[in-house]
């Protein structure tokens, strides 16, 4: 029967707080003139506008919110453990917290180009027969958080005997 060591590793370990900091932030928002901001959560969209399109929550991001929230998980035992298990923990997470941030950014990038705007920047929101108005949109921390995330979890990895340290 294998027995599981454990250490400590610090990077992966502050790895995994990074992340979990980040789903308390937004990672887009947009705003439409003479409106407040609405801001899209992995989990969320929270805002005027989300209720002016009709467009609160899709199927996807009950998914992306689960697979993020066992990326951090991933990412914290794998800082625990000693060997090869924990460096592959944080390699895993780290890679499928940047597919969730690809994915993340295609789903924003279809709802930026229905209303013909950018990801980030203004631009001028149409959709259909309805009135042209400005806009703007911006990444916001979270988004940044979660990358940030993503890349201290893959160093950790590569790193993992080196910077590890014993109970």
């Amino acid at each position: 029967m294998k027995r599981w060591s454990l250490g400590f590793n610090p990077l992966g370990l502050l790895a995994s707080i990074v992340m979990a900091v980040a789903m308390f932030f937004p990672f887009w928002a947009f705003r439409l003139v003479y409106m407040e901001t609405t801001n899209v959560y992995p989990y969320i969209i929270s805002g005027p506008i989300a209720d002016y399109i009709g467009y609160n929550r899709n199927r996807l991001m009950p998914l992306l919110t689960g697979v993020l929230i066992a990326c951090i998980i991933f990412c914290l035992v794998g800082s625990l453990l000693k060997g090869r298990s924990g460096r592959i923990l944080l390699a895993v997470s780290g890679v499928l917290v940047f597919l969730c941030v690809w994915r993340f950014l295609a789903r924003i990038r279809g709802l930026a180009d229905y209303f013909h705007l950018p990801i980030q920047g203004h631009g001028i929101a149409s959709a259909g027969a309805f009135a042209k108005v400005p806009a703007w949109t911006w990444i916001q921390p979270g988004l940044y958080l979660i990358v940030i995330g993503a890349v201290l979890a893959i160093i950790a990895s590569l790193l993992h005997e080196r910077i590890q340290l014993d109970h």
